[in-house]
């Protein structure tokens, strides 16, 4: 009986909610295109971080560009410097 049953179903209502975070951030860690993760500049939570430059007239321009990850900002930030 005890070999059939999953363990996963004696755990505690917090002990399931902390193993299904542990899956989403280990599945967003995974899936995410090498950025860099920072703080969002708008809303204080988590962000990918890219820097770069750009072509300007004589001199390359630096840049910084954030992308919220959180659900409830979700905003792009473009900061050129």
């Amino acid at each position: 009986v005890l070999a059939v049953q999953d363990p996963a179903d004696w755990a505690s209502e917090d002990m399931r909610a902390r193993r299904e975070g542990w899956a989403s951030d280990a599945l967003a860690e995974a899936t995410r295109s090498g950025a860099e993760v920072r703080t969002c500049p708008e809303c204080g939570g988590r962000a990918t971080f890219e820097t770069g430059s750009s072509a300007a007239y004589k001199m390359a321009k630096a840049y910084s560009h954030y992308r919220c990850l959180e659900v409830a900002c979700g905003k792009e930030t473009h900061f050129k410097e």
